[in-house]
């Protein structure tokens, strides 16, 4: 090297760290702007890193002084305040923006209250501040008013926000726009205790107005407004707020960017609330997953932050009454959760920007509308019910008919016809004898044996037949309907058609709806004890207007009735079912009921107590945040209690219960002398041992969105949750990634370490899975403790051990394994890290893993697979067909048997499943196969069942609540 240079080099790292240069100068260190104790302050970006600050001091001395001091980026320091000339009046509150369109500085303010007034008024500036003109009058306000946020929105007007409290318990949130010299109305948003406004701008020109609450003041709530709308709708955003009482106070500011981020400086940590931190949303400022403290001891901050022209930020706060300032940029802000070094990622797996996933079929417009849709439900009914129906006679009258009559007389337009056990017979115009019809099979009715006659309305002769079911249109022309058409048993025995020209077939196997003038899907098998009393169908008739059908069959009179519902009617009706049948020491359980009334039921333990109830928290936690209803935190409450005891029920400390019992009761009765069940120190309780990876799953996305949605809002819930989550994760790392049981030997399938994952043959089937799991458990982690110590595990697993290469081959597709839990499992573990990982090249493999997992599933329309991935790529994911099997899934979860590989419309598969049952090649409607959780194989021909146990519903709510949380679905549309 040569030797001149090497102190050049020195000389200029060195100006790059202290920052000598003006675009380097960027760092993480605070400095005080003023020593003046603060009333109010606010600031506003000159441009070239400059910034300037006005405060009015806390001073009996000067209550009309305005100060001001400049920054000065190439010397990084603040000039010495100066007093800025002008007649102020008592300022009560200020907010400075620069009018970049006019190149003036204004300044909205809150002046001194008279007779129950309050005046906002606006100074201009020509100079950056230095003197301003005369005030302006805005607006009389009738109430104590506090100013909010000022913004300048896209007509080239300034939006204000206010709280006003008018002295008579009316507490209310306003925005009033002012463009031209022309100030709007106040626009009314809320009617309760409130903070002061944030507002901001999204780059589509919508407004959002952000505030707590003095019902909630631990959590902003926003209001948004869109150009050519009169309303605002109220929303809900996962910003907390540190605040120690009931009173409703700002304690952030946020800022839009161009690139649809929106970044916020807040007092947000309700465990801590010393603590003030930069925060980053990736989704319009609903969820801030990037965090960095940059203050953890400034309890009253009242930060502002201020953008500056190349990118940077100038923060702002208060801390022990000192204005304090702070300039950073995204690197500094959030180098903690950055990969040291990019991985290699493995040469095998499609390269992260790879399109081979994307599916370019049409998609339907998002969010889709929750309409009301038809649902068949089976009514307990009788002969009584029977004989009210009307139904058409056999005729006896007919001549010169020899073989027996079996069906009605119908009339097709000039037309007559009757059935008989050998052939179909007819006439022209009611004149002269019947004929015996001369073709079968083909230009005809597939057999002789006529079992059904029905004539719809467009003059069509529907003729069902052992054989199947032909059709003559009034032109004469004839269709045959068996098995390759969409016939599920071709044995039928009768007809009836509804006014809706829909058909209704019985059959020796069950009930046949046909649907042959509707888009979409048309056939509808409805047989076994979920729809009927019997399979082997005499007769059927049309009640209620079609509304319901009635059947003859060899175990008596069925019925079945179309229900109007929509998805959130099942996901209600469920929840209330779930609390009221499904709750087993706060555990989801199933209910086995002692006899067919119902009215009695047991709870037994199953093996993943611990994950179906984290399904249950999930669902709730997000319908609590979406709606707010406090219901749904109580329910989300109770099941997340549930799991903290399986965490701590077995005495060694981070070591979870697969699944407990009480003592005295049927779970535990039916767990006597089994040796993987052990007293708990807590004596009412004994707990399974061998926990495994499916259990340790759930629990973590229990955490992040118990988390995430409640207990990040509440400082005991906080609290308890960080406790949680340390001890069950260290424990975890403490054992080289693995769970190490009560007998000191691993759990069978509780292991994520490198040796396994990475060395082992056998173990190769389960390295992306469990990659992914490691991954997002750290992640959740790091988000709820702040520990940084579970990213550097994350980097260790990454850049050392391959996890990130492993995630991307995360679902291994083989000629004869496909592992349904696997697949739920994945979903399980990807919600959570796809919410809260932002790292480009994590978030990348883990869209790709997920892409290409999603596209396997799509023909299983998997609910919850389809709709964890649209929560990361909407666009993507295939919405419709996950929502339409939540419209096929029946509210009556009773595990009733199935029968499916007799049916002439399927095919089977050549090869069975890995556990040796009969497998169909496409899955069947979700309604005609009893399916209760997504680690079942949909494609199983064949499921046994009595009826009398009761699915507990949570494998429904998880993915409709996705749906609505996550903007796919609207609430309904119509109820």
């Amino acid at each position: 090297m040569n030797p001149f240079l090497r102190p050049l080099k020195i000389l200029i790292a060195v100006c790059l760290i202290v920052g000598l240069f003006p675009n380097h100068s960027l760092s993480g260190t605070s400095m005080t702007v003023t020593e003046d104790p603060i009333a109010s302050f606010s600031s506003v970006a000159l441009g070239g890193g400059r910034a300037v600050c006005y405060w009015i001091p806390d001073s009996s001395d000067s209550p009309n002084s305005l100060r001001r001091s400049e920054y000065q980026p190439e010397r990084e320091k603040w000039s010495s305040p100066q007093t800025v000339e002008g007649d102020f009046a008592t300022i009560l509150g200020m907010n400075v923006i620069a009018r970049e369109s006019i190149d003036e500085i204004w300044m909205i303010s809150v002046e001194g209250e008279s007779d129950g007034l309050s005046k906002l008024t606006l100074r201009r500036s020509e100079n950056n501040g230095l003197t301003w003109s005369e005030s302006e009058p805005l607006k009389e306000i009738s109430g104590k008013t506090r100013l909010g946020s000022v913004i300048e929105v896209a007509d080239g007007g300034i939006a204000i926000g206010i709280a006003v409290d008018d002295g008579k318990e009316t507490k209310q949130l306003h925005v009033i726009q002012y463009t031209d010299n022309v100030t709007g109305s106040l626009q009314l948003l809320v009617e309760k205790q409130v903070s002061e406004p944030i507002l901001i701008q999204s780059v589509d020109s919508e407004i959002f107005a952000y505030f707590t609450y003095g019902e909630n003041p631990r959590r902003y709530f926003r209001k948004s407004f869109a150009p050519g709308y009169s309303e605002w709708d109220l929303g809900m955003v996962n910003l907390p707020s540190a605040i120690t009482n009931d009173v409703a106070r700002r304690t952030a500011d946020l800022i839009p960017l161009p690139d649809g981020r929106v970044v916020a400086l807040c007092n947000d940590n309700v465990l801590r609330t010393g603590e003030l931190s930069f925060r980053v949303s990736h989704d319009g400022g609903r969820t801030w997953p990037e965090r960095r403290i940059i203050d953890s001891d400034a309890p009253e901050a009242k930060p502002r932050l201020i953008l500056e022209d190349n990118g940077g930020y100038h923060a702002f706060y208060l801390k022990e009454g000192r204005l304090q300032h702070l300039r950073f940029d995204d690197n500094w802000a959030l180098a903690h959760t950055r990969l040291e070094t990019e991985p290699m990622l493995a040469n095998v797996v499609p390269s992260l920007d790879s399109e081979e996933y994307v599916t370019t079929r049409g998609k339907p417009e998002l969010p889709i509308e929750d309409k009301p849709f038809w649902v068949h439900v089976r009514v307990e009914a009788g002969e009584s019910d029977w004989d009210e129906v009307a139904k058409p006679g056999i005729p006896t009258d007919l001549e010169r008919i020899d073989p027996t009559i079996t069906t009605p007389r119908v009339n097709q337009k000039d037309l007559e016809w009757v059935g008989t056990e050998d052939g179909l017979y007819m006439r022209s115009n009611g004149d002269g004898p019947f004929e015996r019809y001369p073709t079968y099979g083909f230009e005809g009715p597939l057999s002789n044996h006529i079992s059904g006659l029905a004539v719809d309305s467009r003059d069509v002769l529907w003729v069902a037949t052992p054989a199947g079911l032909s059709s003559r249109n009034p032109a004469g022309e004839w269709s045959l309907y068996r098995g390759r058409e969409g016939l599920p048993w071709e044995n039928l025995t009768c007809i009836a058609i509804d006014p809706r020209d829909r058909l209704w077939l019985g059959s020796t196997r069950g009930l046949i709806q046909f649907r042959p003038y509707h888009e979409g899907r048309q056939w509808f098998y409805r047989a076994g004890e979920r729809f009927l009393p019997g399979d082997h169908v005499f007769e059927v008739a049309i009640a209620d207007k079609g509304k319901s059908v009635l059947s003859r069959t060899d175990q008596g009179v069925g019925r079945i009735d179309e229900v109007k519902k929509t998805l959130y009617e099942k996901a209600e009706y469920l929840e209330e079912r779930y609390n009221d049948r499904h709750r087993r020491l706060g555990l989801a359980s199933l209910a086995r009921y002692t006899d067919e009334s119902l009215g009695e039921w047991e709870h037994g333990s199953q093996a993943s107590d611990g994950l179906w109830t984290s399904y249950h928290v999930t669902a709730m936690s997000l319908a609590y945040s979406l709606t707010q209803e406090d219901r749904y935190r109580k329910s989300a409450e109770e099941s997340m209690e549930a799991l903290y005891l399986l965490q701590n029920i077995t005495g060694i400390k981070g070591l979870v219960a697969r699944t407990m019992a009480e003592v005295g009761t049927p779970a535990a009765d039916a767990a006597k002398g089994a040796d993987n069940w052990h007293a708990a120190p807590d004596p009412r309780y004994i707990w399974r041992d061998d926990v495994s990876s499916d259990q340790i799953d759930g629990h973590y996305m229990a955490f992040y969105s118990y988390y995430e949605h409640i207990a990040q809002f509440d400082p005991e819930e906080r609290e308890k949750i960080e406790k949680q989550i340390r001890q069950v994760t260290d424990y975890i790392l403490d054992h080289n990634y693995q769970i190490i049981d009560w007998d000191g030997e691993r759990t069978l399938w509780g292991w994520w370490n490198p040796e396994l994952l990475n060395e082992e043959p056998n173990a190769h089937i389960e390295a992306g899975l469990y990659s992914l799991m490691m991954i997002s458990f750290l992640k959740v982690a790091y988000t709820i403790t702040d520990d940084s110590k579970y990213l550097d595990h994350v980097q260790k697993l990454i850049q050392e051990h391959g996890y990130l290469s492993n995630l991307l081959l995360q679902k291994k597709l083989f000629p004869n394994e496909l592992n349904h839990s696997d697949d739920q499992l994945s979903a399980v573990a990807f919600y959570p890290i796809m919410q809260l990982e932002y790292n480009p090249t994590i978030r990348d493999a883990i869209r790709s893993a997920a892409r290409h997992h999603a596209v396997i599933e799509e023909p299983e329309r998997n609910s919850l697979f389809a709709l964890v991935y649209a929560s990361m790529e909407p666009q993507f994911a295939d919405v419709e067909g996950a929502l339409q099997t939540l419209r096929e899934f029946p509210v009556d979860r009773r595990n009733y048997g199935t029968l499916n590989s007799h049916r002439a419309d399927v095919i089977l598969d050549p090869r069975a499943s890995r556990r040796g049952q009969p497998l169909l090649i496409e899955v069947l409607p979700y309604d005609e196969h009893y399916f209760e959780r997504w680690n079942q194989d949909p494609y199983r021909a064949d499921n046994p069942g009595d009826g009398l146990t009761e699915g507990s519903g949570e494998h429904y709510l998880l993915p409709y609540w996705l749906a609505r949380y996550h903007g796919v679905l609207t609430e309904p549309t119509e109820r």
